[in-house]
């Protein structure tokens, strides 16, 4: 543990409580931690319309070949990145990702503006997979930063406040696509992520400072600086036995490919209908950032109004199983109205649940399992898992939709055995996670007593 967390820890558990200065020098630090979160789901929010109205051009069949490449991508960068975790120190680590990221968008925007209609396809292709590897890099770096810089009971206590933070970003970042969107061409949209990009960088600085003079004055050790430890770390194979060897574990993947499977589904359903209803790239871009932004609100409200309410009140169970029943009432929807509207209500619902409920309550599901079991099994469950499953469900549809002819509204009623099996799988999975959370407060007891 780092000596600002320790440091921190030790007057949590003081009977008299932090003083004045600490809660001050506390918010100091959430502050820019949940500035630098804006600032990567700004510019994430900027970049992802962009990303949707490339893989829209392409219609399914090109879906599934950048779908098969993001997986590959994938499975070949994690391990690249776990080496630079366990080599690097923090701070430098943050560099070099989102420094990689800036120079990546300059890249792409002199491609799409360079006039060569081949160069122009291969930008896009290329982006539809660069985007994916950036959602998913952009936010495990600042979690992974954040985890290593507060204790437990903290992040208990800050981490959704932080998270807001990043949401108010990605309303913003949605809002400013959506009315620029038709104004600026698409190689000048992507040079807005690296001024915003650059500004997260400043403020990680920023916080990394105010992290150090917090644990220096906090200390007696005057050689302490930010404390910087290595997270446990694994390769793909170290995960895949971790998973294999733990039946809860095994159970999660099997609700997150369900739930990416479902995902897979909606997205190609939304590629096809904005394609035949929306001409325009930038008007699709625009009407991808209005989805993004009506998205993003529904996840704030979520966040501060439902997720805690309901993991508390109603349990893990009715928390997970809300996703399911939100793509059960889509696909029923879609099977009857197949329109611009309807796809777009249901994008907008599916992922606001998923962000907003879902993701708390799957990190809840990660609380009563070991710290190494939950990072060692991480490399495995963002390629193999969530990656691996968009590969997998995508060529699967693609095929039905493409080689079989089937229309959207046959596989979607199609879908709904396999929805309520997720459903049924949720609800087994938040009971199993109370009887692990009853059994390790039962071991707390009981060596308390001892």
């Amino acid at each position: 543990m780092n000596p600002f967390a320790a440091s921190q820890r030790a007057r949590d558990d003081d009977p008299s409580g932090p003083s004045d200065d600490s809660s001050q020098a506390v918010w100091s630090i959430v502050f820019w931690a949940a500035a630098w979160f804006f600032f990567i789901l700004l510019s994430y929010s900027i970049i992802r319309p962009v990303r949707e109205t490339m893989g829209a051009i392409g219609g399914t069949r090109q879906l599934q070949g950048l779908m098969l490449v993001t997986f590959a991508v994938m499975v070949l960068v994690v391990p690249i990145y776990a080496t630079l975790v366990n080599r690097l120190p923090r701070r430098w680590l943050v560099r070099v990702v989102f420094h990689f990221f800036c120079v990546s968008l300059l890249a792409f925007s002199l491609a799409l503006d360079s006039g060569n209609e081949s160069v122009q396809v291969w930008a896009a292709r290329t982006f539809f997979v660069w985007v994916n590897v950036f959602g998913l890099f952009s936010t495990s770096v600042f979690w992974s930063v954040l985890a290593d810089l507060f204790s437990s009971e903290q992040g208990k206590r800050l981490f959704g406040r932080i998270a807001a933070g990043g949401t108010v970003g990605a309303i913003s970042g949605s809002l400013l696509t959506s009315q620029i969107a038709i104004k600026v061409s698409t190689s000048t949209l992507l040079l807005i992520p690296i001024a915003t990009l650059q500004l997260g960088l400043w403020c990680a600085w920023r916080l990394e400072k105010r992290v150090a003079k917090q644990a220096t004055e906090s200390t007696s050790d005057a050689t302490v600086e930010s404390g910087e430890e290595a997270l446990p770390t694994g390769g793909l194979w170290e995960g895949i036995t971790h998973v294999l060897s733990s039946p809860y574990l095994a159970l999660i993947c099997m609700f997150l490919f369900f739930g990416q499977a479902a995902g897979t589904q909606l997205y190609f359903q939304q590629a096809e209908i904005v394609a035949q209803s929306v001409v325009d790239d930038q008007a699709k871009t625009q009407v991808f950032a209005y989805i993004d932004f009506a998205t993003q609100i529904l996840t704030l409200t979520a966040q501060l109004l439902l997720s805690g309410f309901i993991l508390r009140r109603l349990g893990v169970s009715i928390a997970l199983l809300l996703l399911p029943l939100v793509y059960l009432v889509s696909f029923v929807a879609l099977s009857f109205h197949s329109s611009l509207a309807v796809v777009a209500a249901a994008m907008v619902a599916a992922r606001a649940t998923g962000y907003g409920i879902t993701v708390p309550a799957r990190e809840v599901l990660f609380t009563v399992v070991s710290r190494e079991a939950k990072y060692k099994s991480k490399s495995f469950i963002d390629t193999v898992v969530l990656r691996g499953g968009d590969a997998i469900s995508g060529q699967v549809f693609g095929f039905l939709r493409s080689t079989v002819g089937l229309a959207f509204t046959t596989l979607n009623l199609w879908t709904l055995p396999i929805i309520a099996l997720w459903g049924f799988l949720a609800i087994r999975l938040g009971r199993q996670q109370c009887r692990l959370a009853d059994s390790i407060a039962d071991d707390f007891d009981r060596d308390a007593g001892n």
